[in-house]
């Protein structure tokens, strides 16, 4: 993992680097592994390796988190693992994933507005995928050109994240929507 290079990028030291696999249903998959990296800013550095053996599924998820010592969250990644295209038809029988959507609210920063939300999965399956979407409360329709701080996340079962929806100021609506679809289940929407 890499912190992203520009003028935020700074030595991270003592970080804690940790990766999780789990199971379609959100479950853990043997024990996590951990270790501290130093990471120079905007370069990269070795944490470990999580070997496919075995024991594992034919298609898992493998969660990646480089954190500071502190705990805040630097970067986070789930990657879906496989060891045949075949085996990737097991997400079309994933049960049904249940949202929700929770808005925290709109702000202006310079030249932009934000919506910020809060995208939960208070089901029992992992939330595949979710697409955000920022649209127009009056017929729907999708709001561009909107930044998003984090898009198409897996959730695991009781997992929820905050994301941040950007659009120029010149191009905000009055009435807007928020609009959170997992591959495997149907969309939910909050006002923002």
């Amino acid at each position: 993992m890499s912190p992203a290079p520009g003028p935020r990028a700074r030595l991270v030291t003592s970080a804690p680097a940790r990766g999780r696999r789990r199971a379609l249903g959100g479950g853990q998959l043997g024990r996590t592994r951990s270790t501290r990296v130093d990471v120079p800013a905007a370069a990269k550095a070795r944490a470990f390796t999580s070997g496919f053996t075995a024991g594992l599924p034919e298609l898992h998820l493998l969660r990646l988190t480089l954190s500071t010592s502190g705990g805040r969250v630097l970067s986070e990644n789930t990657y879906w693992r496989h060891r045949t295209p075949e085996a990737m038809r097991s997400l079309g029988d994933l049960p049904d994933a249940r949202l929700t959507v929770t808005a925290l609210g709109r702000t202006r920063k310079g030249d932009r507005e934000e919506v910020r939300v809060r995208v939960g999965n208070r089901g029992r399956a992992v939330a595949a995928m979710t697409r955000l979407s920022l649209r127009e409360a009056r017929g729907g329709a999708r709001v561009p050109p909107t930044l998003y701080s984090d898009n198409y996340p897996w959730l695991l079962p009781g997992e929820s994240r905050t994301v941040t929806l950007s659009q120029p100021r010149t191009a905000a609506h009055a009435d807007l929507t928020v609009r959170a679809e997992p591959f495997n289940g149907s969309p939910v929407s909050a006002g923002a």
